[in-house]
């Protein structure tokens, strides 16, 4: 067992899910908000509804209010918990094996 006083030393499984969370992540995070800036504008505006299948007609500054205060906080829930679904089993496992690691460097 090695003594780290100032924690500075990061062991091999946190490492492994920094790493995760930047390159999957990161990239699913910015997904996320660019869909959501696309279908609240898309509200507002008119046009065809991105992954929904919702067709919006002309200009509307209700039903884009109703979209950004209703809706968009039940679609971002929805999608927090998909996104959560999809990564603590990444992080787990890249958990795993650096503490896997860990235990056979010692």
């Amino acid at each position: 067992m090695t003594s780290d006083p100032g924690g500075i030393m990061e062991s091999k499984a946190e490492r492994n899910v920094s790493a995760i969370t930047y390159i999957v992540g990161i990239p699913l995070g910015i997904a996320l908000l660019i869909w959501t800036i696309w279908i609240t504008a898309t509200a507002f505006i008119g046009g065809q509804a991105p992954f929904f299948f919702i067709e919006f007609t002309g200009f509307s500054l209700l039903r884009g209010l109703f979209w950004l205060i209703i809706v968009d906080p039940l679609v971002l829930t929805l999608a927090y918990w998909i996104f959560m679904l999809i990564m603590m089993p990444i992080g787990a496992a890249a958990a795993g094996l650096g503490a896997l690691g860990d235990r056979r460097n010692k």
